[in-house]
């Protein structure tokens, strides 16, 4: 693995493991100003760095417990992969588990210019 590879991998599990800690500063400086971001893929994107903050923001103040564990992260290129488990729940519920993949574009400077998710059965 080059060592470009090897600082997108590294940013991808940055990335994931802010969830469980609920770092949205940490997330939010991995994405380019003009981040697109699909959740999942076919529902509105979420455009721009500050609409990702405040997206961020509302899901740690809506009591969402989130843990993104990576499965396998492929990159190639300006592109990357990952097959990620996640346990999700709110309030104080029993989370639900399920697997996601996750596919991340990085721009020149190595930050995440989109980020699609696709999910086994998404909401209707």
């Amino acid at each position: 693995m080059s060592s470009s590879d090897q600082t997108k991998t590294q940013a991808i599990q940055t990335f994931l493991a802010s969830y469980k800690t609920k770092d949205v500063g940490t997330r939010i400086a991995l994405f380019a100003d003009d981040i697109s971001f699909e959740d999942p893929v076919g529902s509105p994107a979420i455009k721009g760095k500050a609409a990702m903050n405040d997206y961020f923001v509302a899901t740690v103040a809506g009591g969402w417990d989130i843990d993104l564990v990576p499965q396998k992260i492929m990159v190639n290129g300006t592109e990357a992969a990952s097959i990620t488990q996640v346990s999700a729940g709110v309030g104080g519920n029993p989370p639900v588990t399920s697997t996601i993949v996750q596919v991340f574009a990085f721009d020149e400077a190595g930050k995440f210019k989109s980020l699609r998710v696709f999910m086994d059965t998404p909401p209707a």
